[in-house]
């Protein structure tokens, strides 16, 4: 009984595994980000080590001195900021939920661990079976540290772009169905919405007059708030989640990662052209193209901080206290309504229209689709089996009896 549990667990345990379809993997996450952070100019950079250095006042064992570590590998004791993107929504469902999980628990850091090796051996790897192998591989370990990694992926479609309604929407019809109250959670709605808070917080602490410990804790919740925004925008620079999410399990997850593989050419909103892959499939012209808006969108939270953005951060009377967003994406499924300054618009949509045109949705001119085996397989083999018996057993015997 005790051994059939333990087969039963390991099928359930593949079958979840095989339909999770997140964006970029964690060390891919974790490159955009720090690709992001080192083309910031000197003096933003110098905004980022100054906020980074008030926001660890308390933490000092568990983040890292610099706001990255460039040279972070396997075994890391600490974590520094270009993680927490790679934490974000695959680790963790809300901003609060994955500073909790950077600063409280012991697991996360076996998490980097796993992942630092996954880039290793995808390195590494010689052949497209030794690359799907490392990734199965360290699937089986994320979950093994982190029960819930599996389930995460599969509670909504929030790490992937809405499908285009029609040929002709254009972006302000597109962007406006990506943010409106009861739209099916996206990567872009879950972008601006943390995005969105972030910037709230940087502006409440560069305009009050705080303790040093009300400015720490603010600054450190804005961070991850940030940070979790950064995910999801790095999510719409995967091939795969640029194709469309309809049609059944087996469709949605062959058609994901076929396209993160072999890669699908997209224009931007803003009309430029370019060849995208995706999860675990990442090249250094991907991590580039994807480093551009993140940047951008760090750069706007630091002004924020350092009052060069300015806008009404009360303007919708909403309470901002000094801890970090707690909208989960794994308990939700709909955007929630939410007024913001207008004069936050313009500046957000700049960074909007820098992303991919999702496909179509389904019908007419939709992209290809493909399809995946998922589930429990079970085989019947037949066979015949032949011989002849001479002699007897002893060595002697030479007749039977």
């Amino acid at each position: 009984m005790k051994l059939f549990k333990q087969s039963f667990v390991s099928v359930v345990l593949l079958f979840f595994l095989s339909i999770k379809a997140y964006g970029w993997i964690y060390p891919e996450h974790r490159d955009i980000t720090l690709l992001a952070i080192q083309n910031l100019s000197p003096e933003y950079r110098s905004v980022l080590d100054e906020l980074w250095a008030k926001a660890r006042t308390g933490y000092e064992e568990r983040l890292t001195t610099a706001v990255i570590d460039a040279t972070q590998s396997v075994n890391p004791t600490q974590l520094d900021y270009a993680s927490w993107p790679a934490i974000s929504g695959d680790h963790s469902c809300s901003p609060e939920n994955m500073l909790y999980n950077v600063l409280q628990t012991d697991w996360i850091l076996q998490v980097a661990n796993i992942a630092a090796q996954l880039k290793i051996d995808l390195y590494e790897s010689k052949n497209r079976y030794e690359h799907i192998n490392a990734i199965r591989d360290s699937d089986i370990k994320f979950q093994r540290v982190d029960p819930e990694y599996a389930t995460r992926a599969g509670s909504n479609n929030v790490h992937f772009l809405l499908a285009r309604p029609n040929a002709d929407t254009n972006v302000r019809e597109y962007l406006t169905a990506c943010l409106s109250e009861g739209a099916e959670l996206n990567s872009l709605g879950a972008y601006t919405w943390f995005h969105v808070s972030a910037l709230l917080k940087a502006s409440k602490f560069f305009n009050e007059n705080l303790s040093d410990e009300e400015r720490s804790a603010l600054i450190l919740s804005a961070l991850a708030d940030e940070a979790f925004a950064l995910h999801f925008l790095q999510d719409s620079f995967a091939a795969g989640h640029t194709a469309g999410t309809w049609g059944d399990a087996s469709q949605r997850k062959g058609t994901h990662d076929y396209y993160n593989e072999k890669g699908l050419e997209i224009s931007t909103w803003d009309g430029r052209r370019m060849i995208l892959t995706g999860d675990a499939f990442m090249r250094v012209n991907d991590a580039e193209l994807a480093a551009i808006p993140i940047r951008t969108s760090i750069e706007q939270f630091l002004d924020a901080a350092s009052g060069k953005f300015a806008f009404d951060y009360q303007y919708n009377n909403e309470i901002l206290k000094a801890s970090p967003d707690s909208f989960s994406v794994c308990a939700n499924s709909f955007m929630l309504p939410r007024e913001i300054d207008p004069e936050l618009i313009d500046p957000i949509a700049k960074i909007l229209v820098t992303t991919p045109v999702p496909g179509l949705a389904t019908g007419l001119g939709e992209l290809p689709r493909f399809r995946t085996e998922l589930g429990l397989f079970i085989g019947a083999v037949s066979s015949v089996r032949g011989n002849t018996v001479s002699g007897g057993f002893g060595t002697n015997q030479s007749k039977p009896g």
